[in-house]
Parts: structure tokens; sequence; C-alpha cells
């Protein structure tokens, strides 16, 4: 017997995180060849990547804010 087709949410509302007026794009960092770590998500705006004061680079859920 087959399984019903359930609904999918293509059309959604998608929310982006910004700062200021630029939008950050998730990147996957990883850490292990610098000493930073394991791998994690980080957030680019610009072409750059988004750091603390010492460099390391910040998690996504700490850059910028969700629209």
């Amino acid at each position: 017997m087959g399984k019903a087709k359930t609904a999918t949410n293509d059309g959604g509302m998608q929310k982006r995180r910004y700062v200021g007026e630029d939008v950050v794009v998730p990147v996957m960092y990883d850490g292990h060849y610098v000493g930073n770590g394991g791998q994690y998500m980080a957030g680019m705006v610009n072409g750059k990547l988004v750091e603390d004061k010492n460099g390391k680079p910040l998690p996504l859920k700490a850059v910028g804010v969700l629209r």
C-alpha cells in the first residue's frame, strides 16, 4: 500500500539575517586547522567573515538580526 502525500510549504515566508541593510550569508567554518575548535555555521557579510575581537569567527546565531 502506498503512503498519502503530505503538503509541502514551498511558498512559505523565509527569514534572513541582516547586519544593517546587508544580508548575512551562512557558511560552514572548520577551525581544526587553525586551532579554533570544530566545525560550526558562521556568517559572511560583503564577502568577509564576521569575527570577534580575537579574530575567531562568530557563530551564525550571534550575527545580525532576523527579519
